[in-house]
């Protein structure tokens, strides 16, 4: 219950303050007198929005504040601890609209946001105003007092919850259902592409290494003869360089004793024999590794032309990247698999809460359905008292497609004769 009202800087208003009993308070007035402005003033309370048009002076700030009672509302309480709140027996509600516009709120001087206020406002105040009968017409209200007389709270909000976990498990199987379309569509392309590399069977490196393998097989006449040259001069020409460096070095290693430097000398051209010596070998053995093979050239072109294609195709230049294409194309291939997976697991979730909703759907028509009777049994009884003996209000509930609030069509039939 609302104690006291006072309000700063709101449209006439520079400052008012107002008390009021614990009985029955009467605001009267004649038109123009500032009675909607109170109202307006109290709606900035509630959560209504407001803009600076409000500021009786521009370049102050408007302050409304309200001092209410919870009288022990559980509802309240419960509001309080669910957003970590002072729970006190007289509740503070303050407003304040800058000069910018920015509006802020606070209940006991802790900062709230809008959303809040209005949720604690409405466990604190029941304002009706001007032109609220015309929510008798509208569906929701119609449901809310259907739900309201047979207590639908928990139950309701158990739907919702079910209600939310369904549409996000259609939306998400909506998303797997759209993935595998469109796997399906590049379906037959990707596999084709696929099986095209995997018959391939390329390996890493594979076409650089031929194509290097295949310019020396093209050169062997060539590397073999410079290599027969190399050996020859080396170790079976008339005067090979192993042998001459060889005698060298015992030339200088007779007189080494007359001077100190030609032992180191001598020992530098024993090194150099050897290295020699160690190459003509090495050269000897390449030059029997090498050979001309026309089966081989064969077999490389046959390879090489099936890489260099598939390159070709791809807009590719190394083997590396056909592979890399060929994981990828794998990788799609798998996904559409999974896909289907995750569509069977998804339609099974999908099935289950639709269960789970309808069940709770159909408590809350249960519940609407036993309520019609006496609504329409109460309301006649009262037209008859206000001087409408013939009006007839009858309350109509019908199956509708799942909503947030259930699974049933709400409206009042009014025959006023």
């Amino acid at each position: 219950m609302i104690q006291q009202i006072h309000i700063q800087n709101y449209a006439i208003i520079d400052e008012l303050s107002i008390d009021f009993s614990a009985r029955m308070n009467a605001i009267t007035g004649e038109t123009g007198a500032g009675k909607s402005i109170l109202m307006g003033a109290l709606s900035l309370i509630l959560g209504d929005r407001a803009d600076t048009a409000v500021l009786l002076q521009r370049e102050k700030k408007c302050v409304v504040e309200g001092t209410f009672t919870m009288g022990g509302k559980k509802e309240a309480l419960a509001f309080f601890k669910a957003n970590d709140l002072d729970a006190e027996e007289e509740i503070v509600i303050r407003r304040e609209i800058a000069p910018n516009g920015k509006s802020r709120a606070f209940v006991n001087d802790t900062p709230v946001n809008l959303e809040q206020l209005r949720k604690l406002s409405t466990m604190l105040v029941d304002l009706h105003r001007q032109f609220d009968t015309l929510e008798l017409g509208e569906s929701d209200f119609q449901r809310e007092v259907l739900d309201a007389l047979a207590g639908h709270g928990t139950v309701l909000e158990e739907y919702r919850a079910v209600y939310r976990s369904w549409q996000g498990a259609t939306r998400e199987l909506a998303t797997l259902q759209a993935q595998k379309a469109q796997f399906d569509k590049e379906l037959d392309y990707n596999k084709f592409l696929f099986d095209e590399l995997n018959e391939a069977g390329l390996r890493e490196q594979e076409l650089e290494e031929l194509d290097q393998e295949l310019k020396l097989l093209n050169n062997s006449e060539g590397i073999k003869t410079a290599l027969s040259r190399v050996y020859h001069d080396l170790r079976e020409g008339e005067h090979p360089l192993v042998q001459q460096l060889k005698s060298l070095q015992h030339s200088l290693q007779t007189y080494s004793a007359y001077h100190p430097a030609l032992t180191g000398l001598a020992e530098r051209i024993a090194s150099a024999q050897i290295e020699l010596q160690d190459i003509a070998g090495e050269v000897e053995s390449i030059n029997d590794a090498v050979n001309y093979d026309p089966r081989r050239i064969e077999q490389i072109n046959e390879r090489l032309s099936i890489g260099y294609k598939l390159m070709k195709k791809h807009g590719v230049s190394t083997t590396g990247e056909l592979l890399t294409l060929q994981r990828q194309l794998e990788d799609k291939l798998q996904d559409r698999l999974q896909a289907e997976e995750s569509i069977a697991v998804g339609e099974k979730e999908v099935a289950r809460l639709l269960q789970e909703m309808k069940k709770k759907a159909a408590a809350l028509s249960k519940g609407r359905q036993a309520q019609t009777g006496l609504l329409e049994e109460q309301v006649n009884r009262l037209l008859k008292q206000v001087g409408m003996p013939n009006a007839r209000l009858k309350v109509q509930v019908q199956a509708a497609e799942p909503g947030l609030f259930g699974m049933d069509a709400i409206e009042f039939l009014f025959d006023a004769n």
